[in-house]
């Protein structure tokens, strides 16, 4: 049996997450001496220097490190699932990686309907584009992903959740605000404002290149409601994937959701995990509830 405890996997998991031994110890409610002593003793059982300690500049993974990392999430995670709760009630820890754009519309309701079902599981979530949502859910620091199906990796087991089509952005005053749907060839031309947060782009740029046109690029922002802000300025126009609840601005102005014509192959978001981790009890109930919870939405 190994000599190393959970509390050192989790002192040295916590001073990974937090770049420095007392924000870590703040996060475990421990002193900092005690943070530092239990890594030593790890680094001592394992026989490698996991961390470099820079004064002023905090920690460094080592290479050592960096492939400890997913796989002490790992045990610290199975070990949670091994302390049921008094009354049975499922208990540990969950974090959701999301899509960028996704986040704000899907998020505060998977959050608020799976903790007041599990209200003994901590939930967390962290936000970034398709490919910092891979290389999180690779290292362990996310359990799943909420992402599009592009470009997913075959290491990854995806559960769909939602199917959505592009649709095109235009000011309220725009000449074509009226019609009923839009072919893309009918703004050829017109200034284009750029959602840069991958995979969007590539998949614009490929709906645009099928119809023939390409875009003529006036402003790029990785921020969506800037997007969106913009277009609704009559800066340009855009196309998007994901719709929120109002077609209004973040500073108050409208913006009108057109349909492509011809109607462009939905995009479809999915909840990957990987293929070779088996998932925890809470992993598991997430993967039976979200599907139901978003059916419909």
């Amino acid at each position: 049996m190994p000599d190393f405890t959970l509390r050192q996997l989790e002192c040295f998991v916590a001073v990974a997450e937090h770049a420095t031994i007392a924000h870590a110890a703040e996060a475990l409610h421990a002193s900092a001496s005690a943070v530092s002593a239990a890594l030593e003793e790890l680094e001592k059982h394992l026989g490698e220097q996991l961390l470099v300690r820079r004064r002023a500049h905090g920690i460094t993974l080592t290479t050592a490190g960096r492939a400890l990392l997913p796989r002490a999430r790992a045990v610290l995670s199975a070990a949670r699932d091994l302390t049921p709760s008094a009354d049975g009630r499922l208990t540990g820890r969950l974090t959701l990686g999301c899509y960028r754009t996704l986040a704000a519309s899907l998020l505060p309701r998977l959050i608020e309907g799976f903790t007041r079902e599990h209200p003994l599981v901590g939930l967390d979530f962290i936000e970034g584009s398709g490919e910092e949502l891979l290389r999180a859910i690779e290292e362990g620091r996310a359990d799943a992903g909420i992402l599009y199906d592009r470009d997913i990796h075959e290491e990854l087991e995806t559960l769909p959740l939602q199917n959505l089509r592009a649709h095109v952005l235009l000011a309220a005053d725009h000449r074509l605000a009226g019609a009923e749907r839009i072919s893309l060839r009918e703004l050829a031309g017109e200034p284009f404002i750029q959602f840069d947060v991958q995979p969007a782009w590539q998949n614009t740029l490929a709906l645009m290149a099928e119809a023939g046109v390409r875009p003529a690029v006036r402003y790029v922002t990785a921020n969506y409601e800037l997007a969106r802000s913009l277009v609704s300025r009559g800066l340009g126009y855009s196309v998007l994937v994901n719709r929120p609840a109002t077609d209004i601005s973040h500073e108050g102005r409208r913006v009108v959701v057109k349909e492509i014509d011809p109607v462009p192959e939905p995009t479809t978001v999915v909840l990957a995990t990987r293929r070779d981790r088996a998932p925890t009890a809470v992993l598991r109930a997430f993967l039976d509830w979200a599907p139901e919870e978003l059916r419909g939405a």
